[in-house]
């Protein structure tokens, strides 16, 4: 069974994972993300809650039409 799913952020990627929310100054919480299915290669780091980084080129889900 094939299951497409379109997306506008890994953050909706059920391939996501993210490390535990960690601060710089003790005030801005963040997290990195990393790909499970790239043997958790970093997508971006210290991902704040608003923040909404581009899904990289390198993303093995692309479908090339």
């Amino acid at each position: 069974m094939i299951i497409e799913l379109e997306i506008f952020s890994c953050r909706d990627c059920p391939h996501i994972e993210t490390s535990s929310d960690y601060s710089t100054d003790g005030w801005d919480r963040g997290c990195d993300w990393f790909c499970k299915k790239t043997d958790k290669k970093k997508i971006a780091g210290f991902v704040e809650w608003h923040d909404n980084p581009k899904i990289p080129t390198w993303c093995p889900c692309i479908k090339k039409v």
